[in-house]
């Protein structure tokens, strides 16, 4: 099985770097290539980038271990992001894709200014990395449930593997890499872990009454549901990499379509590892839960299609690492790069930007020992409570924009309390802290609106335009 195994993965991260040195020219040619693909995507190649953009690690290894411990109540971990994607495309794929910009802070500088661009900046920077060091921890326990190696050598190689490919091919490579990637995930999960998991446990029928409990149950309230839908149903819907995207398409129509296609897959893989995590609860030995996936897997599935499925979740968190790092690099050169930068160098920046990223998740990873979970809240906290109103009230209709100094100290606050709460659970009282930290935006974007304005300045919309 070991063997097998290292042989499938071999295969599979020379044929992802490959692709990553096959585009690297075709990438370079300037920012709109690289970071979105001369906005060249279609309906299929925008739904496969999203769908496998958002399973990742939070429908694999956080919702195994969320529905593991709290039961089928626990796959609103996955049904929030799904809300998220499916409002998403109804709403305001097509008008965020009018914009036209490359990334989510320039949409904000468009509205809020200059300083607000910046300020979303830096918050986007902080989220990406902490997804980043989420899909890092969560590829660490796929490997080392295989294999007999340390967890750091497992996450260093992993992470290696992450930034090659994506600094070398920018978007084009990580939108090829996407379907091979995807396409493992339809066969590995949605085929042979499912399967294998319902028939070595007979079915799910015979499960204790509390693991059927929907949509709360006795360790998931009704507090927790709703701190679910706004953690992560929010950063679906208004999310700087699902941003990226969805700026890649080549028109509005094409945008929608890609967004709901992928609210549809995201629901499927959701119920598919849902229902491994329950087969594993009621057929075999108490698991760790950060673990029951990947240990589900090799207990249920024969030897070969095991090894397959061990390479389909590697390829998951990889579909949605590569997305992250290009993301944060294209932050950085955008949105942080002074106004005088030059072009030219832009991308070669963008490349060296990736493997230091890539380098700084690695550290956070290990600096929260590894929790999945944990890793998870803290990334989704930072961006929901801090970013995703001031982007709301900018794009939905019949807007009444908030002063740049309200939406700057609303995104700085929000997300400043989400993720001190995260680690000091005391100053939120008792609060979920993405809830406190979103009310907390919420109240300082009210009060501004009431504050006096001074005049408006035009620097923005030029800003989001470089």
């Amino acid at each position: 099985m070991t063997s097998l195994t290292a042989v499938f993965l071999a295969a599979y991260l020379v044929a992802v770097l490959a692709i990553g040195f096959a585009w690297r020219r075709r990438a370079g040619r300037d920012e709109a290539s690289y970071f979105a693909a001369d906005r060249s995507l279609t309906t299929f190649w925008g739904f496969v980038g999203l769908a496998s953009l958002t399973t990742g690690g939070s429908t694999t290894i956080a919702l195994a271990t969320f529905v593991y411990t709290h039961g089928l109540a626990g796959i609103w971990l996955d049904l929030a992001g799904a809300l998220g994607l499916l409002l998403l495309g109804l709403l305001l794929a097509g008008r965020i894709r009018r914009e036209g910009a490359i990334t989510l802070p320039e949409i904000i500088g468009k509205y809020y200014g200059g300083g607000a661009r910046r300020a979303a900046a830096i918050l986007v920077l902080a989220s990406e990395i902490t997804w980043f060091a989420l899909l890092v921890s969560a590829t660490q326990v796929v490997l080392t449930s295989v294999f007999s190696v340390a967890a750091v050598p497992a996450i260093v190689g992993a992470t290696a593997v992450f930034v090659a490919y994506t600094g070398l091919g920018g978007h084009f490579a990580v939108v090829r890499t996407d379907l091979l990637q995807y396409g493992l995930m339809v066969v590995g999960i949605l085929g042979v872990a499912l399967v294998t998991a319902l028939s070595a446990a007979g079915g799910l029928r015979g499960l204790p009454a509390d693991a059927w409990a929907f949509p709360t149950s006795a360790t998931l309230g009704r507090g927790d549901v709703l701190a679910l839908l706004v953690l992560v149903g929010l950063p679906h819907l208004v999310g700087s990499d699902i941003t990226l995207k969805l700026l890649s398409c080549r028109d509005e129509r094409t945008a929608r379509r890609a967004a709901i296609l992928a609210a549809v897959s995201k629901v499927l893989f959701g119920l598919a590892v849902a229902a491994v995590a329950l087969a594993a609860r009621k057929a075999l030995p108490p698991l760790d839960g950060s673990r029951v996936l990947p240990e589900a897997i090799l207990a249920f599935a024969p030897p070969a299609l095991a090894a397959l499925v061990v390479v389909s979740l590697v390829a998951t968190m990889q579909t949605s690492a590569d997305t992250v790092l290009l993301s944060a690099a294209a932050v950085t050169v955008r949105d942080l790069a002074p106004r005088a930068r030059d072009p030219r160098r832009a991308i070669r920046a963008a490349r060296l930007l990736a493997p230091a990223y890539g380098a700084l998740g690695l550290l956070l990873a290990l600096a929260l020992d590894r929790r999945v979970v944990d890793v998870l809240k803290l990334g989704y906290s930072i961006f929901a409570a801090g970013l995703i109103l001031p982007v709301l009230i900018a794009l939905l209709p019949g807007r009444l924009i908030p002063p740049p100094a309200g939406a700057i100290a609303a995104m700085a606050a929000g997300g400043g309390v989400a993720a001190a709460g995260r680690f000091f659970p005391a100053i939120t009282w008792g609060a979920d802290p993405v809830l406190a930290g979103t009310a907390v935006n919420f109240a300082l974007l009210l009060l501004s609106l009431l504050l006096p304005r001074p005049p408006r300045r035009e620097d923005g919309g030029r800003e989001a335009a470089a």
